[in-house]
């Protein structure tokens, strides 16, 4: 067994630094900025996808996995919209419970 030996010099407690958060890029674009970009970029996913339908049923595509691809490229960033948006709501909402 080991002896316990209590210390009488204190020690000096030692803490992690804490780190220095950078300041916001300028250059970089705001929230609405990227917000706005993506629901485009969501929107021009659907037109191709829409045109390319047409395209398909008007004979000028035969190949219908490009049709289906382009399809549910443009479901899958919808679903992904969706979601940034019902995050987005639960968390205003969140913040609109908090109390003052």
């Amino acid at each position: 067994m080991n002896p316990i030996s209590i210390n009488t010099q204190p020690q000096e407690l030692s803490f992690p630094k804490a780190q220095v958060i950078s300041k916001p890029d300028p250059t970089a674009g705001s929230f609405k900025d990227t917000l706005s970009q993506f629901v485009n970029s969501v929107n021009d996913l659907q037109s191709r996808a829409v045109d390319t339908e047409k395209a398909f049923l008007q004979g000028d595509i035969s190949d219908v996995h490009q049709v289906m691809i382009a399809v549910e490229e443009a479901s899958v960033a919808f679903e992904l919209l969706m979601e940034i948006r019902n995050k987005l709501l639960e968390a205003y909402q969140t913040i609109q419970r908090m109390p003052i």
